[in-house]
């Protein structure tokens, strides 16, 4: 079994090497075979020359994928995506989570514990379990973010969710390839911030089971200022509601064999 952890970034050259350290502790203290998958979303820094040298430097194993431009999230998530399939084998699992140094990485023996334990498809860091604690966050943000959470809980509720905004989860690999067979290349149409409540919407038509991992989120270790652009994030938001109230869930059969699978976007 390998652990792949999907890091999307974007100018993200100041966050790489305490990060890139804490997964080199996870690396000490864990049995998992760690690999992490790196799309550079078009960064105009030297986000990816700072990531090959920090990972050759405390023998993190590396998987860097560059965008020629900058696409958003949600083309940095889906060329994660498409890479883990590509290099990953059955059994395995994907993680997908910020760059900035804001989520802890150990958390994700917790998360892949509890998911084997209990045979779950997806684990949520979450901020909004008993023990979570989000640190350095304006009380816009938190309240936006706890605001979505309602909303989604009460008008489009997704079974053992309450964080349906945070990026930073746990996939194993069959759950994946199911998601990949229901949505192929639409499995990812939103480029911005949206786009993981988007994936979880997605998610619901194949009833997965989800556990909650609560997490304590440090804003005050990012390096640079936030990159969502809030009244965007917001509209694109509601518009995802709107859009799964009003919309007619695909079917879905496992024994199909004729779909458009995931493609290679924006790759070099």
């Amino acid at each position: 079994m390998s652990l792949f952890v999907l890091l999307p970034a974007y100018n993200e050259q100041e966050s790489i090497p305490p990060l890139f350290k804490k997964f080199q502790t996870l690396q000490q203290i864990s049995n998992m075979e760690i690999e992490l998958i790196l799309v550079d979303d078009g960064s105009s820094d030297k986000t990816a020359e700072t990531a090959l040298e920090e990972s050759q430097s405390l023998g993190i194993l590396l998987k860097l994928v560059q965008h020629p431009k900058n696409g958003g999230l949600g083309q940095a998530i889906k060329t994660g995506f498409t890479t883990f399939l590509e290099i990953s084998q059955e059994g395995d699992f994907l993680a997908a989570m910020d760059c900035d140094n804001t989520q802890p990485p150990e958390l994700l023996i917790k998360m892949y514990d509890t998911m084997i334990a209990g045979s779950y498809d997806i684990a949520i860091a979450s901020r909004y379990r008993k023990g979570s604690k989000v640190i350095g966050l304006s009380k816009f943000r938190e309240l936006m973010s706890y605001g979505a959470s309602w909303l989604f809980r009460i008008a489009a509720r997704v079974p053992g969710v309450r964080d349906y905004t945070c990026g930073y989860r746990l996939y194993n690999r069959t759950f994946v390839t199911k998601l990949d067979m229901c949505y192929g290349d639409n499995l990812f149409t939103e480029s911005g911030f949206a786009c993981m409540i988007d994936l979880l919407l997605k998610a619901k038509v194949l009833k997965p089971k989800i556990i909650e991992i609560p997490m304590v989120l440090r804003y005050d270790q990012k390096p640079t200022a936030s990159k969502m652009k809030i009244l965007k994030t917001i509209t694109r938001t509601l518009k995802l509601l709107f859009k799964n109230l009003s919309s007619t869930a695909p079917s879905f059969n496992e024994q199909e064999t004729t779909r458009i699978p995931l493609k290679m976007a924006n790759r070099k």
